[in-house]
């Protein structure tokens, strides 16, 4: 009897394993699909350099009327998404499309996989895309010129060369690039000059910028390299450091504006006129037309003196000098105390000026701030 009732148990138990194990009906259907696609028009070529832009297109396919509940990219590794927040198309035959663009940062890098989780009023479901990693060249490797650019195209469209004090010039950059990593743009073989950009508009497919750097006069050349993807090599861009006098006509020497000098000035003028027709009135003794003549001609070279010279003023403390003559423009310092300082020339509402004592620290600085 005992045996019989140890078989009926193990019987039992071994019906119960074998339904646990059986497949069970996998009745959930696929919800969502992805398909993710690199443009070649983005990336021309099978090698993929640090800083360069990596378009890819996605497409999500939902089906069953299911609704799209989240959309995000998981762990990034050596990659920076340009567009994250771009926004999604929804095409005629129902399916989600965007392209993101990924700029390579490190020599081993993977584009983020895309998650997207939908559900509808049975089920929930998941996607993920495929998992793409590739390995980048460095281009700082042996180039010291280089400037941090990978573009399809870059230009200068334009450049202008000014003094900026005895001893160094300003060069001022207006550039121009496509699918580039502009905004990494700097000389890196001058670590220690003032530089940066002074304002700037960064796109995907197309970027520009304004660029300056302060560069010691005696540097016959400004030189630097980007890489050019379609062309696949390095290319060489050379600026003469010399100034332009045409391009800096607008910022000729001048005195700041005051009425009592202008009428002081006046007055000498129309005394010298006096004098002079005085001088032929041979009615009026000699020694003091003679006498005169000489005070004339005193104040003749006072106005030649003064006419030449640079114009002195004090500079309000909490005033901001700038590299160049707009409110965007870099900071290169700031004045704790009223400072005296030399006025080189004007531009629109501000003054050129040069701090007395310390002929390095040339800048920009606005009319009003200027007693």
């Amino acid at each position: 009897m005992l045996k019989i009732k140890f078989i009926v148990i193990l019987l039992i138990v071994i019906f119960a394993y074998a339904d646990e194990n059986q497949p069970k009906d996998e009745s959930q259907p696929k919800l969502v699909y992805i398909k993710q696609e690199i443009l070649k028009d983005a990336i021309p070529n099978e090698l993929n350099y640090i800083g360069e832009i990596i378009a890819i297109k996605y497409n999500i396919i939902v089906l069953d009327n299911a609704l799209v509940r989240s959309i995000s990219f998981l762990e990034e590794k050596g990659v920076e998404i340009k567009n994250q927040n771009s926004n999604w198309n929804e095409l005629e035959d129902g399916t989600f499309e965007n392209t993101f663009y990924f700029k390579i940062k490190s020599g081993s890098f993977a584009i983020p996989r895309l998650e997207v989780i939908v559900e509808n009023d049975n089920f929930k479901d998941i996607a993920i895309s495929e998992v793409i990693s590739y390995k980048a060249i460095n281009l700082y490797t042996n180039h010291q010129k280089y400037a941090g650019v990978v573009a399809k195209r870059f230009d200068i469209k334009n450049y202008s060369v000014k003094p900026y004090n005895e001893k160094n010039n300003i060069i001022i950059l207006d550039m121009y690039a496509e699918y580039s990593n502009l905004e990494d743009f700097r000389f890196n073989a001058l670590p220690k000059a003032k530089q940066g950009f002074e304002s700037s508009n960064f796109n995907i497919d197309n970027s520009s910028g304004i660029y300056y750097i302060i560069l010691p006069n005696d540097e016959a050349y400004l030189e630097f390299e980007y890489f050019d993807l379609q062309a696949q090599t390095y290319k060489l861009s050379k600026v003469k450091n010399v100034v332009n006098k045409k391009q800096i006509n607008i910022n000729q020497e001048i005195k700041p504006i005051n009425k009592v000098l202008i009428f002081k000035n006046i007055v000498i003028l129309a005394f010298i006129f006096i004098v002079l027709i005085v001088f032929f009135i041979r009615k009026i003794p000699f020694k003091i037309r003679l006498f005169l003549l000489i005070i004339a001609i005193f104040l003749i070279f006072y106005l030649i003196i003064s006419i030449n010279s640079k114009w002195s003023g004090i500079l309000t403390s909490n005033s901001y000098i700038r590299i160049l003559p707009t409110s965007n423009s870099t900071i290169i310092a700031k004045t704790s105390n009223n400072t005296e300082v030399q006025i080189v020339s004007k531009y629109g509402d501000y003054y050129k000026v040069s701090i007395i004592g310390n002929e390095n620290k040339t800048g920009w600085v606005e009319k009003n701030s200027v007693k």
